[in-house]
């Protein structure tokens, strides 16, 4: 009898923001809804079992649907109860996750989030593929 093995790849086509804040996850988002003036609401927590731990990790995420330009913005915690959801990227506190017709300059995007003022720095992601804990961003 003949096997075949399903492979799986899955899509990464989004970007990814990372940002250095040692505000609480509720304050970012209200500073994020004002200057960029988004909708971010707090949804159900991210529950992810890293490989070779047994208790779940709960990281926050607030979420929006732009349906004017069709554009979904995650706003998640990289800080969860023990473990961070990208190891790779252990100066980032948050990650704003941009999916779908993001059709603004990044630049000026990362500018006025550095303009908050507790923010202190907001970088892009730029190779999302090359992370080992990528599939954690699969929600």
């Amino acid at each position: 009898m003949t096997k075949y093995q399903l492979e799986v790849e899955y899509d990464y086509d989004f970007i990814l923001i990372g940002i250095c804040c040692h505000a609480k996850d509720y304050r970012l988002c209200w500073a994020l809804n004002n200057q960029l003036t988004l909708k971010l609401e707090k949804e159900e927590d991210l529950k992810i079992t890293l490989k070779n731990k047994t208790e779940a990790n709960n990281y926050s995420i607030y979420g929006y649907y732009n349906e004017e330009n069709h554009t979904s913005y995650s706003l998640i915690g990289n800080r969860g109860d023990h473990n961070f959801l990208i190891p790779e990227q252990k100066q980032a506190d948050f990650f704003l996750m941009i999916k779908d017709n993001f059709e603004h300059d990044i630049k000026e995007l990362m500018r006025q989030i550095r303009a908050i003022d507790f923010v202190l720095t907001a970088y892009e992601v730029q190779d999302i593929d090359q992370l080992k804990s990528k599939q954690n961003l699969l929600f």
